[in-house]
């Protein structure tokens, strides 16, 4: 099976590179390239065995990269994916016909063309639901609908997508993706990114991340199963009782709300009523009051109770140390309250040795109570921002973490608050991964972070004492599967503007963008700036230790060639953005970095979009890169000379030419109006049918 899906997908490949050589044309006096929106049905051309690049310039038979190009120089330009789709109509479609079959091709790319055609109105709603929703069922689209939400619970599938892609689009919107490289520098990234936000603002985004995923759990059977249970666990039941606490009075009881099978807006409403609650429970003593009530009279655990007691030092069983404890919280989290903090260290003559936590109830520390705790993090909360709330917690536990460092082997936090004092937060980045390695490697010992991004490692012994530079294990979570997926979903979520992912929520946005007056320009520039956002933070990471990576390096160098090939790629660099030298590439990347989250201002990545992409209408920015080809294919020992090697895999016999045609082509455009068509668009479907399959089907 695997043989022939592979088979199935190079031929696709070979049949739409083959069929691109059927559209060559050349623009008018106008600059404008006249296009007939029919495709000939009888073209039967045959597709002969070659090798790519056999004939100079051709990828596979009678397929020239200058069809390529003047291909992408005309979707470049655009007035809509709609002519877009039309252009691969007549390219492609009438091979890719006799390949599918059954003149389903045809019948797809007929009203499109018609359409571009006669200008006229057009959806591809109904026809991307009919593309990714059961695509063996007949029927309208709102028939495949209700099916598959008939036969799909809230946590089956693309129903989990459906139900989690909102609360990840509030994360991207809020830190973006660098955070979720899931290891330490994503948590550091974090860090630095949130430091200057305030508590408030951050306690809002949890409420709005929270509240979905919960309404999700409530309209799920999860609680329903555990209410019908004849024996639910001590956990089932904490979690019922902890729902029902922090309920509004006037809600059902949670096992009658879920049998009433909750509609998503009843379940938001709840689910946002509790996290509501939860926040009111910390001022509001009748709040607090009711929820530790619903514990004591619900969980009848003798072992939940006495955790609970010496946690909080109160007996949760007593009506007045509930009262009380309710008291003390909001007091703790009052916007009156008095406390000042202290710093706090273990009593003279006791070390953490002779502590026995169940000794005392609400003795946490040694000296240090659960009251206090209370009153610290109301002051965290009370903080303006992230950055003096950790500064507070700084004051009272520095001290004490310090004098246990040495002896516990725990990573000292001595480096980190002395950047928050001193507002030096790309030092304080590099104090949290000093911090989180050194925690990592204590906990095991087995594990070194230096080494975990180097491939290299696994199979080069020799050099395997040759320590990665930090900052080169930084760069080198880019190729991390999650940080990447994670800048996939940020370019879709910056493409679409989607509220979630579903087969109507996604078809619906499909709809709306290629309708709209997108082409490739805007979304090559999209997905340009998605990656630049990125990409100049670790690459200001590499200015600033640019010698400690050439000479790692350099030392792992067996042949000799690194200077020649570092020389020639950094040339490769400077010609595409237009720099005269690293030094000069670099001050502008330091001069895009906002000091404080030290990620890429957007003034910077606009600049560095433009000089990007500058070389596709700019001659001589395209012309640039020929002497550092050059020089990297002669510094590296090519037999070939740099005209050769040009000439068979471009077709031109010059750099001047390519330069020449490709401003001709990126400034070309198709003559005429180009109005959206009235019918179903489906050519583009076999994209989106793909993508959508493997999205909705995985299971």
């Amino acid at each position: 099976m695997g043989s022939l899906a592979l088979m199935q997908v190079v031929v696709f490949l070979i049949v739409v590179c083959h069929s691109l050589s059927v559209y060559a044309v050349l623009p008018s006096k106008d600059g404008c390239v006249p296009v007939e929106w029919a495709a000939d049905w009888n073209d039967f051309a045959v597709i002969n065995n070659r090798y790519p690049f056999e004939k100079p310039g051709e990828i596979v038979d009678g397929v020239a990269v200058r069809d390529l190009i003047q291909l992408a120089g005309l979707a470049w330009n655009a007035r809509s994916w709609r002519e877009i789709t039309g252009l691969l109509c007549i390219s492609y479609g009438p091979l890719l016909n006799r390949l599918v079959g059954d003149n389903d091709i045809r019948g797809a790319c007929d009203p499109i063309l018609s359409s571009l055609r006669e200008n006229e109105d057009s959806s591809i709603y109904n026809e991307c639901i009919r593309a990714s929703i059961y695509s063996g069922v007949s029927g309208a689209a709102d028939d495949r609908l209700y099916l598959y939400y008939s036969y799909n619970d809230a946590f089956d599938n693309i129903q989990t997508v459906s139900n989690l892609s909102p609360t990840a689009f509030e994360l991207l919107e809020w830190v973006g993706p660098s955070p979720f490289s899931f290891d330490i520098y994503g948590a550091c990234s974090a860090l630095r990114i949130l430091l200057s936000t305030p508590v408030a603002d951050i306690l809002d985004r949890v409420h709005d991340i929270t509240a979905h995923p919960l309404a999700v759990v409530l309209r799920s059977d999860i609680f329903g199963r555990v209410c019908r249970s004849s024996y639910p666990t001590d956990n089932e039941i904490l979690a019922l009782a902890i729902v029902n606490g922090l309920s509004d009075r006037t809600d059902l009881p949670l096992c009658q709300f879920v049998s009433t099978r909750p509609t998503p807006e009843e379940s938001e409403d709840r689910a946002t009523a509790i996290i509501n609650n939860a926040e009111i429970m910390l001022t509001d003593t009748s709040t607090c009051q009711k929820i530790l009530t619903e514990l004591n009279d619900n969980i009848r655990d003798d072992y939940f109770h006495d955790i609970f007691n010496m946690i909080t030092g109160t007996t949760l069983r007593l009506t007045r140390d509930r009262k009380e404890l309710c008291t003390d919280i909001s007091i703790a989290f009052s916007l009156d309250s008095r406390y000042i903090p202290t710093a706090y260290s273990l009593p003279r003559g006791i070390s953490l040795d002779q502590f026995r936590f169940w000794d005392t109830p609400g003795e946490l520390l040694p000296g240090f109570y659960f009251g206090e705790a209370l009153d610290i993090a109301g002051a965290f909360l009370r903080a303006d921002s992230l950055e003096n709330g950790m500064i507070l917690l700084c004051d009272v536990f520095e001290e004490f973490i310090s004098d246990q460092s040495a002896e516990y082997n725990i990573p000292s936090i001595t480096n980190m608050c002395a950047s928050l004092r001193a507002r030096q937060f790309d030092q304080l980045e590099e104090a949290c991964l000093g911090f989180l390695s050194n925690a990592t490697l204590n906990s095991n010992p087995d594990y070194n972070y230096q080494y975990w991004y180097n491939s290299f490692d696994r199979f080069q012994d020799d050099y395997q004492d040759v320590p990665v530079p930090d900052s080169l294990a930084s760069f080198s979570t880019s190729t991390v599967i999650y940080y990447l997926e994670a800048i996939g979903v940020e370019f879709y979520r910056k493409l679409f503007q989607p509220t979630r992912i579903s087969p109507e929520d996604t078809c619906g946005d499909l709809d709306n963008y290629f309708r709209s007056d997108n082409n490739l320009q805007s979304f090559t520039r999209l997905a340009v700036d998605v990656a630049l956002n990125e990409v100049i933070p670790i690459a200001h990471g590499i200015c600033e230790n640019y010698r400690e990576i050439y000479d790692y390096f350099e030392m792992r160098d067996c042949c000799g060639t690194f200077p020649a090939v570092e020389m020639g790629v950094q040339s490769l660099i400077l010609a595409h953005f237009g720099f005269a030298s690293r030094e000069e590439l670099c001050r502008s990347i330091a001069d895009g970095i906002e000091p404080r989250s030290g990620r890429a201002t957007d003034e910077a990545v606009l600049r560095f979009q433009k000089e990007a992409l500058r070389f596709l209408t700019n001659e001589q920015r395209c012309l640039a890169f020929d002497l550092p080809f050059r020089r990297l294919l002669r510094e590296t020992g090519s037999r070939r000379s740099a005209d050769e090697v040009f000439s068979t895999y471009t077709g031109y016999n010059s750099a001047e030419e390519a330069c020449k045609e490709l401003r001709q082509f990126f400034a070309s455009k198709t003559c005429g109006a180009a109005m959206l068509g009235s019918h179903p668009y489906m050519p583009v479907l076999v994209v989106i049918q793909a993508v959508l399959t493997t999205m909705f089907f995985v299971r």
